[in-house]
């Protein structure tokens, strides 16, 4: 009776957002004579989205490690480069996402491969994953293409758009569908990759999508936020008044977190659309876009938070972490040259390529420095760094695509040669002799080949099945 009742609130949220999406003039009915299980809940994982989670806070909410020594538990070398960071998603699965569009499937526990998916895209966007553990993309083309580690081949792969080169982030939502973002709009996929809902953009994204819980956020790249609910207006909030590095961070519903012009740390208050500033760094600059945590110190209010990011001088890399009231709380993480100008003065400092760090609520940073060093900052303010760098450096950049959360004290180091680490701490959680072993899908055909049209589902329900995970 219990898990009935709760499949028709979940029937009923899933119908809710159906309706709603149905007033776009734009969206696609959803066909009743189709079978569909639908997964409701949202995404798995310990980092199912780009930057951790749709406020893109960065939060390793199951711990970073907290106390040397670290240690690399597994390297798994994939072969092809790699531009943005692992997804961890269900099942301590990790999905790991080429330059070119093949996704590997990983097991968290020792890194060995669950399945590769070929797409052939040529090129790809940011990747998300959705409240089933699809992992959905957008090729250059403008093909949306979702993937899943039970199949070889893909899910689906339907052309979207006539735009190319799509870069931010999309969003997976709670329905199994997916957000994505062009250069001129916000186009709504349902979990099999139909169309359900778009909407033309006033400016075009730089930055990954978030979402406050009710609406979609873009962020362009004039530092202007617009906001969306599918089957209504476009709205706009306000604007950072420059563009943002690296994107925005959501530090509560109503406020968001980003680097502007270098060395301003400002927050955008949605309500009010006004800007205002954190802080401005007095020697250096900061890197983003900031991770978010609660307020460690403890004296900052309830609901107070810190926005870090990586901080840089022309000798030395910090992590840095801005409260509310504008206090800069540093760790020095490493050293940071600047070039030689040809007549022997020191070259202006500018940001380098980086990538954002991971923090959780107890105090810990983790940081890859844009010198390549890896490590953390504990909740006691040690810094403690792996012996070596573990990418090889790709010309200016470390070669490092980006950090993600694996589990207590741990977490996971893409590099941009297309290898995969997992580094752990004491306390990380050991692979169990018990644990049963993620199964390969069968093998299947090549995903370049022609498939056949699905047959006609019968009459029926789509099966809800819910997730009550966080």
């Amino acid at each position: 009776m219990r898990r009935r009742a709760a499949a028709c609130v979940a029937l009923a949220g899933v119908a809710a957002m159906a309706i709603a999406l149905s007033k776009s003039a734009d969206a696609q009915r959803l066909d009743p004579r189709r079978a569909s299980r639908v997964t409701v809940g949202n995404p798995k994982g310990f980092s199912p989205l780009q930057g951790a989670d749709a406020r893109r806070s960065g939060l390793a909410r199951a711990g970073l490690p907290h106390a040397s020594p670290l240690r690399v538990a597994w390297r798994k070398p994939l072969g092809l480069a790699m531009d943005q960071s692992v997804l961890a998603i269900d099942d301590d699965v990790v999905a790991a996402i080429t330059a070119r569009g093949d996704v590997h499937f990983l097991d968290g526990a020792d890194g060995d491969e669950i399945v590769r998916v070929s797409v052939g895209a040529g090129s790809v966007g940011p990747a998300t994953s959705t409240s089933d553990g699809t992992v959905v993309f957008l090729t250059a083309a403008g093909d949306a293409v979702g993937v899943r580690r039970t199949s070889a081949s893909p899910r689906f792969i339907r052309r979207v758009s006539a735009d190319r080169g799509a870069r931010a982030a999309p969003l997976g939502l709670t329905d199994g569908g997916a957000v994505l973002a062009t250069a001129r709009e916000l186009i709504v996929i349902d979990a099999d990759g139909n169309v359900r809902a778009r909407t033309a953009l006033p400016e075009a994204p730089a930055a990954p999508l978030l979402s406050d819980g009710a609406r979609i956020l873009s962020v362009s790249g004039s530092g202007a936020v617009h906001a969306w609910t599918p089957g209504s207006e476009i709205v706009r909030l306000g604007s950072f008044g420059a563009p943002t590095d690296g994107g925005a961070a959501l530090s509560s519903p109503t406020t968001l977190l980003a680097i502007i012009e270098g060395n301003h740390f400002v927050e955008l208050d949605l309500a009010r659309g006004l800007r205002t500033t954190r802080t401005v760094a007095a020697q250096g600059i900061y890197l983003g876009p900031p991770a978010v945590r609660r307020d460690a110190r403890g004296d900052g209010g309830a609901g107070a938070t810190q926005g870090c990011v990586l901080a840089l001088t022309t000798t030395r890399t910090f992590t840095a972490c801005v409260s509310g009231d504008g206090k800069d709380t540093r760790s020095n993480v490493g050293p940071h040259a600047v070039g030689v100008l040809s007549d022997g003065g020191a070259a202006p400092l500018v940001a380098p390529p980086h990538v954002a760090p991971l923090v959780d609520d107890a105090g810990a940073a983790a940081f890859a420095t844009p010198e390549g060093q890896v490590g953390v900052v504990t909740p006691q303010g040690a810094v403690e760094v792996l012996g070596e760098s573990p990418c090889p450096r790709t010309g200016r950049s470390a070669g490092i695509a980006g950090l993600a959360s694996a589990g207590r004290s741990a977490f996971y180091v893409t590099c941009e040669s297309g290898v995969v680490l997992k580094v752990t701490g004491p306390g990380a959680d050991a692979p169990s002799a018990t644990r049963p072993r993620l199964r390969k899908p069968a093998a299947a055909t090549s995903a370049s080949a022609p498939r056949p049209a699905p047959a006609e589902p019968p009459d029926e329900e789509p099966d809800i099945e819910e997730d009550d995970d966080p």
